[in-house]
């Protein structure tokens, strides 16, 4: 063979080589390119089976655990967290609503003052209004059950009813003034508990 055959066949082997690679190429772009859709297909899918019921907290998740992971996947939370809830708020009273509330109480009562001090008679939980979202095993199972909250002037129990709607308590109550103004409308207050 000439030298000349010899380049002309290595430059037709290089060139049907190099077709053959892009070809090839080609061919495998194309199979990962369904493969990722396939597999962004299959991510959607698993997603759906994930959030099926996506607005109610799943066993093993806390409320704050499942907002948070339900924060991953904007369009969803947007739907559960802000979009269909309809917004719930704390109720102001005052202290001649709690007094008529308390002749036939159906509530629980919580001072969220710190640091304790004299209670409204019918208190039935002392609750620091810093913990009372770390406490909710002392607060009614059923969220939808009244409580009134108080402490000195209605600041503490105003932000303390504010973390109680937010972990999706629903039937809220802050007396404004707190045991100021009830007090100053001339009712009693119990002593400190020792």
């Amino acid at each position: 063979m000439s030298k000349e055959n010899i380049l002309i066949f290595t430059l037709v082997a290089v060139a049907v080589g190099g077709l053959a690679w892009s070809v090839l190429s080609f061919f495998q772009t194309a199979g990962n390119k369904s493969l990722i859709a396939s597999t962004a297909e299959n991510f959607n899918q698993a997603v759906q089976t994930e959030l099926s019921d996506k607005c109610q907290t799943p066993e093993g998740y806390t409320n704050e655990e499942w907002q948070e992971h339900m924060s991953h996947h904007p369009d969803r939370y947007q739907e559960c967290f802000i979009g269909k809830q309809p917004q719930v708020e704390y109720k102001n009273i005052n202290t001649g609503d709690l007094k008529a509330m308390l002749t036939q109480k159906n509530f629980t009562l919580i001072d969220t003052h710190i640091p304790e001090q004299a209670h409204i008679p019918g208190t039935d939980f002392f609750i620091p209004f810093n913990e009372i979202t770390q406490r909710q095993k002392e607060l009614p199972a059923d969220k939808d059950t009244p409580i009134v909250l108080y402490c000195r002037s209605g600041n503490m129990s105003e932000t303390a009813a504010k973390d109680l709607i937010n972990a999706g308590y629903t039937n809220v109550y802050n007396l404004v003034g707190g045991v100021n103004a009830w007090q100053a409308a001339g009712n009693e207050v119990d002593n400190i508990p020792m």
